[in-house]
């Protein structure tokens, strides 16, 4: 009996290759970053084998991009994946990483998700959405 809870303890705490996550809704991480005038490097990596190999967990549609932050010394790579949700709005999350993101670490990712995604549900705010979707007659629209 001793051993199950131990499996079953190393199941809820498998290892991530992130350091942290946060679920950012509709924000994104680089344009926070941009509007904070903080200074990053964006890589020009490519996942495009990880959005092949997962197409029915992500769409052509959804990005995944990395990068590094640096400040007096420290390092902080991350990347910023960004899942379109309706016609006009994406949800984002941004991982934070002790090591450039490499392809593993994105397709590690990408197979969590549906976890990430179910964990993260009662932190969104419905009201966040709607305020950004008045149209020009005063109602609400949903693309």
């Amino acid at each position: 009996m001793r051993g199950d809870v131990n499996i079953k303890k190393d199941v809820i705490m498998a290892k991530t290759p992130y350091v942290y996550y946060k679920f950012l809704g509709i924000h994104s991480f680089i344009s926070t970053l941009d509007n904070s005038g903080t200074e990053y490097t964006l890589f020009d990596d490519e996942f495009l084998d990880v959005f092949s190999k997962h197409n029915g967990i992500i769409k052509e549609e959804d990005t995944i991009i990395s990068g590094i932050l640096t400040r007096e010394g420290q390092q902080v790579f991350f990347a910023e994946l960004g899942i379109k949700i309706t016609k006009s709005f994406i949800s984002y999350f941004v991982f934070i990483f002790d090591h450039h993101p490499t392809t593993d670490d994105v397709e590690s990712i990408i197979l969590g998700l549906e976890d990430l995604i179910n964990n993260n549900l009662d932190n969104v705010d419905p009201s966040e959405i709607a305020g950004t979707m008045q149209n020009p007659s005063g109602g609400h629209t949903i693309n």
